[in-house]
């Protein structure tokens, strides 16, 4: 593996630096025995939610970190580091995403992070995890503007209804 020169962590400090100001979430963690291929898996399922996932020195996280003013973050840091992060609003289904992977594989440990600015242990990312999705409240909202309109409906079908059977049972007994 190729050493980075100083230019080039002062580079990456510097764009991480304006990324994480503008994310909406970091979600820090460490990795034991994590596969390339595994690695792999997680940064797929991170990018398909418009996220993104790095493996990081503790020193340059570090470093980013006291330069968004966040120095509290650095408690999250040590061992073999990833970051994931997002700037769009999907937060939910990033945290989703990273819990599902921890709990398939139990090679990785979710520390704390940020969400809207905001420092947040593993426990508060672990109650997030379990709140629906966007696309599962959407879903449910829809539902529940639709139902009023399916009870009316079959109140007024319902009677209808009810005329035909006893129409149909009194054809019935005289065609018997």
């Amino acid at each position: 593996m190729k050493k980075w020169t100083k230019r080039r962590k002062e580079e990456v400090v510097q764009n991480l630096t304006n990324e994480f100001k503008n994310s909406k979430i970091n979600i820090l963690g460490t990795f034991s025995n994590l596969k390339v291929s595994e690695m792999q898996k997680i940064r797929e399922s991170v990018k398909e939610l418009g996220g993104n996932v790095m493996v990081l020195k503790n020193n340059l996280a570090n470093i980013i970190f006291k330069n968004l003013s966040k120095d509290e973050v650095c408690k999250f840091i040590s061992g073999p580091t990833f970051i994931v992060w997002s700037s769009k609003e999907n937060e939910i289904d990033i945290i989703k995403s990273v819990l599902n992977f921890q709990k398939d594989t139990g090679k990785i440990e979710i520390r704390g992070g940020l969400l809207n600015g905001e420092i947040i242990e593993k426990s508060k990312i672990d109650e997030i995890g379990k709140l629906p999705g966007k696309k599962e409240l959407q879903s449910m909202i829809i539902s529940l503007v639709k139902m009023p309109t399916f009870r009316v409906v079959n109140a007024l079908k319902n009677p209808i209804t009810r005329v035909i059977n006893v129409l149909n049972q009194i054809k019935t007994k005289k065609e018997t």
